[in-house]
């Protein structure tokens, strides 16, 4: 499986565009949420995006350095806050990769992003290369889980209970008293005649 595209949707699926082993393109297009996983290795991401596009947050400072403040920084501030990773396009039989997000500006609008293609075996292009091919490889990984293994997030659900307790007044052994039904009058059958 060669991936060409994996994006994340607004309802929190998944699409992923590969080839297959015959050479045909397939478009799928996930009907369930996304793992977990994926989202926290569509996160690690998030520093190379800002790096690679220059942003503020990121100028003049190394990739452990936009790692930390986003894993500390509590702000509205952080890295992690304000962007966001949701599509990833490789080319060149997934030897270039390109990052597409969005930011979110102070004004509350939002920004779209995206990286220009980076080769994953050059280090000219990217000072973090090798951090971002590992990165990259994580997202891969789990797009195929979800494609092949089924790999689905678990939406969870509450349970609504009334606050009527069923048992009240009952001890746990008696027996409660039971009326006897009456044999109830059912249906006659036709008799021929």
């Amino acid at each position: 499986m060669i991936i060409t595209k994996i994006q994340f949707t607004k309802q929190g699926t998944m699409n992923v565009s590969y080839r297959n082993t015959d050479g045909d393109l397939i478009d799928f297009k996930g009907g369930n949420l996304v793992h977990k996983d994926f989202k926290l290795a569509l996160n690690a991401l998030i520093p190379h995006l800002a790096l690679i596009t220059e942003q503020r947050e990121a100028y003049g400072r190394t990739l452990k350095d936009v790692r930390g403040d986003s894993i500390t920084d509590e702000s509205n501030d952080s890295v992690m806050k304000r962007f966001s990773v949701d599509t990833i396009v490789f080319a060149d039989d997934m030897q270039e990769v390109s990052i597409a997000g969005n930011r979110l500006l102070i004004s509350k609008g939002v920004v779209s992003l995206a990286t220009p293609k980076i080769r994953l075996d050059d280090t000219d292009d990217y000072q973090y290369v090798n951090e971002l091919s590992l990165d990259i490889d994580a997202v891969v990984y789990e797009a195929k889980a979800y494609v092949t293994e089924k790999k689905w997030g678990v939406k969870e659900g509450t349970l609504e209970f009334s606050d009527i307790n069923p048992f009240a007044g009952v001890q746990a052994d008696e027996v409660p008293d039971g009326e006897p039904k009456e044999k109830g009058k059912g249906k006659k059958g036709k008799k021929a005649a």
